[in-house]
């Protein structure tokens, strides 16, 4: 019996040396964040893409007395919640883009005023592809119509919202799975925590810009990402940065607040956007002229490290 005790407490104090070493470890390892950024970013590095083709897809939106939201792959293509009632844009989709292969554009339409869809609602679409967005002087080349939609009459039919989704497939010489490797599905954390993050985020975020103290580095290195879609170099890239860096004269930050998360590609990217207009929580505003100026921000969190990084 006495050695059976003897046995036991020697394995008991084995448990706790090797407890306290691991809350030693536990407490005096910090994660790298730029390590493990750069490791993210490297995927972009020296990208070599897998053909000589460079086509481009496009979506031409025409609204008339209604808002909407608009996904390609539940990645953000283009929103309207604004106060004009007709409103038309030709949304690039190559940024929603991350591999061949069908592609899903999802399509949500509200109310421009009230609770429900007006009789004057509108909205029409055309997809279209060209055949090589770099060559801007014959306005990209050819073009093939993909796909045209027209949304049926609301008449006197109550409607809160429309929604419609349609599949194509797209042809191009990248693969990008950044996000796949890395990103966190948000819904399998508390909605309260994964907020309060974000929300720091963004303050952080916010007020390196307004200090101009963005990590140009970063920035070049996360944007890549972008050119490689974009067929894009350098010089885009430095036009972007600087714009990004340098807040025009006259420009007065305003107060992060009346804003709402949004989440995007299955929860696993997420942002702040104001709730008036659905437009970048971070921005600026020139009180003479009325000018504005955002900053759009889409991060997610590393499913292994628990770190947040920019989209």
């Amino acid at each position: 019996m006495r050695l059976l005790k003897g046995i036991n407490s020697k394995i008991l104090m084995t448990a706790v040396v090797n407890l306290f070493a691991i809350i030693g470890f536990t407490q005096t390892t910090t994660i790298d964040y730029t390590l493990i950024d750069t490791e993210i970013t490297n995927h972009y590095k020296d990208y070599e893409y897998l053909s000589k083709k460079r086509p481009g897809y496009y979506l031409q939106v025409n609204s008339q007395n209604c808002h909407y939201d608009i996904r390609v792959n539940d990645l953000i293509a283009g929103s309207y919640f604004r106060e004009h009632p007709a409103y038309s844009i030709r949304m690039p989709l190559n940024l929603m883009i991350l591999k061949s292969g069908e592609q899903k554009i999802s399509i949500k339409v509200f109310p421009f005023i009230g609770e429900e869809l007006s009789k004057k609602a509108g909205l029409q679409l055309q997809l279209v592809r060209y055949s090589d967005m770099t060559d801007p002087d014959h306005e990209f080349g050819r073009f093939t119509v993909l796909w045209e939609w027209e949304m049926p009459k609301v008449g006197d039919q109550k409607i809160p919202e429309f929604t419609i989704e349609h599949e194509f497939d797209a042809k191009v010489p990248f693969v990008l799975e950044t996000l796949d490797l890395y990103a966190q599905d948000l819904s399998e954390l508390e909605e309260e925590n994964v907020l309060k993050e974000v929300i720091e985020h963004f303050t952080i975020k916010r007020q390196t810009i307004i200090n101009k103290k963005q990590d140009r580095d970063h920035l070049e290195r996360h944007l890549k990402r972008a050119l490689i879609q974009l067929y894009k170099g350098k010089e885009l890239s430095d036009k972007t940065i600087d714009g990004m860096i340098n807040i025009k004269d006259g420009m007065e930050p305003q107060p992060l607040e009346d804003f709402e998360i949004k989440y995007y590609y299955n929860n696993r990217v997420v942002t702040l956007v104001r709730r008036t207009d659905k437009r970048p929580a971070i921005w600026f505003k020139n009180p003479n002229t009325g000018a504005m100026s955002r900053q759009p921000y889409y991060i997610f969190k590393n499913k292994e490290t628990g770190t947040w990084h920019m989209w």
